[in-house]
């Protein structure tokens, strides 16, 4: 029950680190290009230190879109305890990154749920229209509706990172904030992006110069979940590079593998 447990936390942390491994950050707003950016997600506790799931972002154009998706699953060893198989997929406008449906589609142990928002923009307002499902041991799928409001940007928890790509944080001081509301399947959130400063950092015996940035939600002035650091290259790619988050127990952190060639 104890290992259920920790696998449960290393799945929310797991959302919460998909949240943030799309984001990079170019010096001028350009048109993206195709790619697959692969990161394997470790769990650290003590001596402890164990892979526990993968993850693949991808981004194809499409006519006047983006089509994002990022997928992650547990490895087998953890499959046995908790099986995760969950996607994020959002399309967004060209070359705005603004989003115009987002999907959020979880398979979590004998738990399955299906998020969709559909965005409206009327001058400075954002409406989205929300749609939940969720059932449980394949029993029958509930349904429920949820109209969201907030300022723009509102995005969702894909599109929001590659809408920062028009940020330059090479031209900002540590400290800088940038803050944007989130829709989900049944929230608006506020997530606060925190400039840290420039850090060189060593993954998988790679040295890279990084921003370190920290990510921050809540809801109605609440904190909603725990801050996240990560560490992206200041290079034209900006790859985050090391991302990683507290659990009750230990920690869960994910690292970049590798791209696949195009």
């Amino acid at each position: 029950m104890q290992t259920c447990r920790h696998l449960k936390a290393i799945s929310a942390r797991i959302w919460a680190i998909c949240l943030i491994l799309a984001f990079s950050l170019p010096a001028a707003a350009i048109d993206l290009l195709d790619e697959d950016l692969h990161y394997v997600i470790t769990y650290k506790w003590g001596l402890i230190n164990k892979d526990a799931a993968t993850a693949v972002l991808s981004l194809r154009n499409d006519g006047p879109y983006y089509q994002a998706k990022l997928a992650a699953s547990t490895l087998p060893w953890a499959d046995k305890v908790l099986m995760v198989r969950d996607t994020l997929i959002s399309t967004m406008s060209r070359p705005s990154c603004f989003p115009v449906e987002y999907q959020k589609i979880t398979h979590e142990g004998s738990r399955y749920g299906n998020d969709v928002v559909k965005f409206s923009n009327s001058g400075s307002n954002v409406t989205g229209y929300a749609t939940r499902m969720r059932s449980k041991n394949r029993g029958p799928v509930s349904e429920s509706d949820t109209v969201l409001h907030a300022k723009s940007p509102a995005l969702d928890m894909l599109s929001v990172f590659y809408y920062l790509r028009t940020m330059d944080f090479s031209a900002k001081n540590p400290g800088a904030t940038i803050n944007v509301a989130i829709f989900s399947g049944k929230s608006a959130e506020k997530l606060s992006v925190s400039y840290k400063g420039i850090e060189t950092i060593n993954v998988n015996n790679r040295t890279y110069r990084t921003y370190h940035l920290v990510f921050s939600f809540t809801m109605k002035g609440k904190v909603s979940s725990d801050a996240m650091d990560t560490w992206i290259t200041t290079d034209d790619s900006r790859i985050p590079v090391k991302l990683e988050g507290a659990l009750p127990l230990g920690k869960v952190r994910a690292f970049y593998t590798g791209a696949t060639p195009r």
